[in-house]
């Protein structure tokens, strides 16, 4: 079908409309109606009905945009939920494995292995006291010992790199308290407190592997031919 038969086709269609809806019986009412109206009421009634016209019109690409808009927000929504999951999930691949932390008769001899390499004089050290097993910073249940480090006559520097040393013995050991106080004898120095906390870390499972079963293996049993099988 070429496109000038098209037009004839789609005008021929169109002008049989127009008969149809002017031969009805409501448009001929309506066509009367409008008829007896005063000049501004048909004025009105055009103005009337090319508004609705138009709102018409207009509503059905709003519809669409609407609803556009709503996938939008949907999917927007979906994304930000998405990538909220892959960033916790490759922020909690990258959380390193705490080590289980020393007992606390370990955790004491590697203090005092530190004190004795700092070459503290023996009146500098007031002894190493395990305290009640807890801290008001970690519950009871998260530690498995509490250490008290006093130290007296250190000067500022030793308190530093003796705190820092203490505070790197593990991973799963933390200095929760540090107490300072002038020395009664010569303020130049001070009197200190270290408190140690050992997390009690659960251990990794063991996964035994099992053994791999080779194929045609075990099950398979030769039998010593008998007389009667020759």
């Amino acid at each position: 079908m070429t496109l000038d038969e098209l037009k004839e086709r789609l005008s021929s269609e169109l002008s049989q409309t127009k008969e149809r809806i002017e031969e009805s019986a409501w448009f001929n009412q309506l066509r009367d109606r409008y008829e007896n109206m005063s000049p501004a009421m048909q004025k009105l009634s055009v103005v009337g009905g090319a508004a609705l016209v138009s709102l018409v019109i207009l509503s059905i690409p709003y519809s669409y945009f609407s609803t556009s808009t709503t996938y939008v927000e949907e999917f927007e929504g979906k994304r930000s939920t998405i990538r909220e999951l892959l960033k916790v999930t490759r922020e909690s691949s990258e959380v390193p494995n705490i080590i289980p932390a020393p007992n606390p008769d370990m955790l004491r001899g590697n203090i005092e292995n530190q004190l004795k390499a700092a070459n503290l004089l023996p009146e500098q050290m007031r002894g190493t006291q395990a305290v009640g097993n807890g801290s008001a910073l970690i519950p009871k249940n998260l530690t498995q010992g509490v250490l008290e480090v006093s130290l007296a006559k250190l000067n500022l520097r030793q308190v530093i790199d003796l705190g820092y040393q203490m505070a790197n013995i593990s991973p799963s050991v933390k200095m929760t308290d540090l107490a300072m106080t002038a020395n009664r004898e010569d303020s130049r120095y001070f009197d200190v407190v270290f408190k140690m906390v050992s997390l009690a870390v659960p251990e990794a499972p063991i996964v035994q592997e099992e053994p791999v079963k080779m194929p045609g293996r075990g099950n398979n049993r030769f039998k010593k031919p008998s007389a009667g099988d020759e």
